[in-house]
């Protein structure tokens, strides 16, 4: 259900009250009673899971290298005869 559908229950319902978690899985819920055009959810199968947490995990590497080569960038400008290689740890620290 969309947000806007949500929020349209809530206001309907409350007069603008507060929003509340409780409130919004009630006023959720007593929209989807009355919408028979909303589709059903799905359960995801744990590929699908596994490969959206792999995606993620591959975009924080990624990222981390190139935050880590930029520093080195910089350090390399900034310091005089450029920044020592960057270290290689095969683990970080916690």
């Amino acid at each position: 259900m969309s947000s806007t559908l949500s929020a349209r229950a809530r206001l309907l319902a409350t007069g603008g009250d507060r929003k509340t978690d409780a409130k919004d899985a009630l006023h959720v819920a007593q929209a989807a009673l009355f919408r028979h055009d909303l589709r059903p959810v799905v359960r995801e199968d744990q590929t699908t899971i596994l490969r959206l947490l792999t995606e993620r995990r591959d975009d924080l590497v990624h990222e981390r290298i190139r935050v880590r080569n930029r520093l080195h960038a910089v350090l390399c400008d900034l310091l005089p005869g450029g920044a020592p290689p960057v270290c290689r740890r095969t683990r970080l620290p916690p």
